[in-house]
């Protein structure tokens, strides 16, 4: 179950807190942006809609996947990344000056920003691309890693096209294949991305923070074909306007179901019944992400816009419930395992560097972050307390992760190590 992992190959742990600390600083603005312009927020096309989207997905989402991927490219492919704290330096400087860029282009209009937007945003990506993929093949093979090659390239393709994009709003010119890249755009990013990165971190840590029956090994060897399978032809019926480019759209739906019918099976019967907020949140996000396909698949039918908008936010939300769980279950993690690597005796147990009292009231943000974004989109007063929520589940979140850190150091600096005794 456990193949592959090699612990001694992780890097420092500033490569992945950088990315994590900058994930509640980009939920906090987001939220202040959607409580100050609700119905701007909520109005398709909008500047500001846009502006949110992208801080969301890039800014929160994506932000925290990269941040994942150093840590778990090194600790399960066994081939540590080259250069890792500078590596990531570049890499979240380039990509926090260009998701900025790329808000405040949306948000305020100009070619020039929509540019740099472009140069710093496809560089910190190509560049991640460029750094990891290498990493992804020829080594150890193991189904996480074939999952983190396909969420890498579609990451990579989401980009070349967003490229494209961002030309074209700073020249203010359309072409006809607009709609193509666009809707290739979005498919990609969140399906290629997002819903594949998850998908592949469920078949590791499921099985093995919850003792869970492993996933089919059919499961596991044909789950990202289908995907890459269905996006590529979903890409080239798209560009080529071939008729019912839905049937691909309802093969990931009917794939995203079997993950979730599955998953819960695995958290139903795992072996360690011990309470964990984590636990709460890998739940409230495979039901998020049925809220989501159940939308899509009734907008596809009735057209109803509404629908389609409750399917991007829950979509978006199951995300973010997933990297809200992790999150901390890795940082606590992080913390005790560079601790003892540095030989402090007394490092603290992981329960104690975020306490569960804080996880809960974290949780139950979440909740409350959920349903109000979801109800708001029929009740505008709804999406406000949504945003209030959010930025203080944010809030919360940046003052766990430093609190982390503040014990990390004091821990480093005070710490009974072993060549004392």
């Amino acid at each position: 179950m456990y193949n592959g992992l090699s612990l001694d190959q992780a890097p420092p742990i500033s490569a992945v807190m950088r990315f994590f600390l900058t994930v509640p600083l980009f939920g906090i603005l987001l939220s202040l942006t959607v409580f100050f312009h609700p119905e701007a927020v909520l109005t398709p096309a909008h500047p500001l809609s846009l502006a949110v989207i992208h801080m969301m997905v890039l800014g929160v989402i994506t932000m925290a996947m990269l941040g994942a991927l150093f840590q778990m490219q090194s600790v399960l492919g066994g081939r540590p990344i080259p250069a890792a704290s500078g590596n990531a330096l570049i890499i979240h400087v380039f990509l926090t000056v260009g998701i900025l860029s790329l808000s405040g282009a949306f948000a305020f209009g100009g070619a020039a920003m929509f540019i740099v937007a472009a140069v710093f945003l496809g560089s910190s990506i190509l560049y991640t691309a460029n750094l990891i993929l290498p990493l992804l093949f020829g080594g150890v093979t193991h189904d996480t890693l074939r999952g983190m090659q396909l969420a890498l390239i579609s990451l990579s393709v989401t980009a070349i096209f967003g490229i494209v994009m961002a030309s074209s709003y700073a020249n203010s010119t359309f072409s006809t294949m607009h709609d193509a890249i666009r809707t290739s755009h979005y498919s990609l990013g969140l399906i290629g991305w997002i819903g594949t990165l998850i998908i592949a971190v469920a078949f590791q840590v499921i099985e093995m923070f919850y003792v869970t029956i492993p996933y089919s090994l059919w499961c596991k060897r044909n789950v990202f074909r289908v995907i890459a399978a269905s996006l590529f032809l979903k890409v080239v019926w798209l560009f080529f306007a071939f008729p019912f480019v839905w049937i691909f759209d309802l093969t990931l739906g009917a794939l995203f179901t079997g993950f979730i019918i599955t998953t819960l099976k695995r958290l139903q019967l795992r072996k360690r019944r011990v309470s964990d907020v984590s636990i709460w949140f890998w739940y409230t996000g495979i039901a998020l992400l049925y809220i989501a396909i159940m939308a899509y698949g009734a907008y596809e039918w009735g057209h109803y816009k509404p629908l389609l908008d409750i399917s991007l936010i829950a979509f978006i939300l199951f995300a973010l419930s997933i990297i809200l769980g992790m999150i901390g279950k890795i940082v606590p993690f992080l913390v005790w395992f560079h601790l003892n690597s540095n030989g402090i005796m007394d490092a603290p147990i992981m329960s104690n560097i975020i306490p569960q009292s804080r996880a809960k009231t974290l949780f139950s943000l979440f909740l409350l972050t959920s349903f109000s974004l979801l109800g708001g989109i029929f009740l505008l007063e709804l999406f406000v307390v949504g945003a209030i929520a959010a930025a203080a589940m944010f809030a919360l979140l940046f003052f766990n992760l430093i609190n982390a850190l503040k014990v990390y150091r004091f821990s480093l600096t005070h710490g009974l190590r072993f060549e004392q005794i």
